[in-house]
């Protein structure tokens, strides 16, 4: 990675165009969004990544990146659903301000179904075609209803694992087959146990998601739900699901004369 480029924008600039094409303010969201920290003047490159990690910081402590956007899609770090979200130390936040490193994360304004959303881009990546929408939070609509080649729910398994490059769990509560070759998709997570019934209603039998461990409080309840349903649960971790969202959005960038490189995380497995 490298931040040295000839390119550059006024970072007020580009925190506009953000602004202006994912309305931020039109969501009820549970985290800040938008400049969590303005650490310079004028932007030369932009790091994206899923999460505010750590992992992240280092790899570009590792690049020598200085006066740049780190671009994230969560202002905290990967953690177990069971313990409450890490955030940037006081160390790290210096660092980042000696560095002239600043950075703007979009949750649920990103979510909402975009070119650029979580959910849209895990079923690019997947092949599939969106028809129809479902799951609402926020007032940001996230869940995409598809339909493609698939057939069976054991190839949906084998190409996600191929996309994330890890195994992911499936817990079969739809049967094997798929009718039309429907799957939902919602990219990370998504709690409530209404939406299973809406899923059969619309023909699903298989849902695509990030978190699906039992040991989430938050999302336990859906498997009794699911199972009523009929709609099987593919897990297959919440980083990994939402990670090509952040990827897409270095074409969002590049489209507006900025360089940008996404940066790849370790995904957490327990979630699944």
């Amino acid at each position: 990675m490298n931040s040295e480029n000839t390119a550059k924008m006024e970072a007020k600039k580009l925190y506009q165009e953000l602004e202006t094409f994912f309305n931020p303010n039109r969501y009820e969201d549970f985290v800040q969004n938008g400049v969590l920290a303005d650490n310079t003047e004028v932007i030369h490159k932009v790091y994206t990544a899923t999460f505010s990690s750590s992992e992240v910081l280092e790899k570009l402590r590792c690049a020598g990146a200085h006066d740049c956007l780190l671009f994230t899609h969560h202002p905290g770090a990967q953690h177990p659903e069971s313990e409450p979200p890490a955030y940037f130390t006081a160390a790290e936040k210096n660092y980042m301000k000696e560095n002239h490193i600043s950075h703007y994360s979009l949750h649920l304004p990103m979510d909402q179904l975009n070119p650029y959303s979580p959910g849209v881009s895990l079923a690019k990546q997947m092949g599939l075609t969106p028809f129809d929408s479902f799951f609402e939070e926020g007032g940001s609509v996230m869940g995409v209803i598809c339909t493609g080649s698939f057939r069976r729910a054991d190839q949906v398994l084998e190409k996600v694992e191929t996309l994330m490059g890890h195994k992911c769990r499936l817990y079969e509560y739809g049967g094997k087959d798929l009718k039309d070759g429907r799957i939902a998709i919602a990219a990370g997570g998504a709690e409530g146990t209404e939406l299973y019934e809406t899923l059969k209603n619309a023909g699903v039998t298989l849902f695509v998601t990030g978190v699906g461990t039992k040991e989430a409080d938050w999302f336990a309840p859906s498997h009794e739900a699911a199972a009523q349903a009929g709609v099987s649960i593919l897990a297959a971790g919440h980083y990994s699901t939402e990670k090509f969202a952040l990827m897409a959005m270095c074409e969002f960038f590049r489209e507006r004369g900025i360089d940008a490189e996404f940066i790849e995380e370790t995904p957490l497995l327990t979630d699944m």
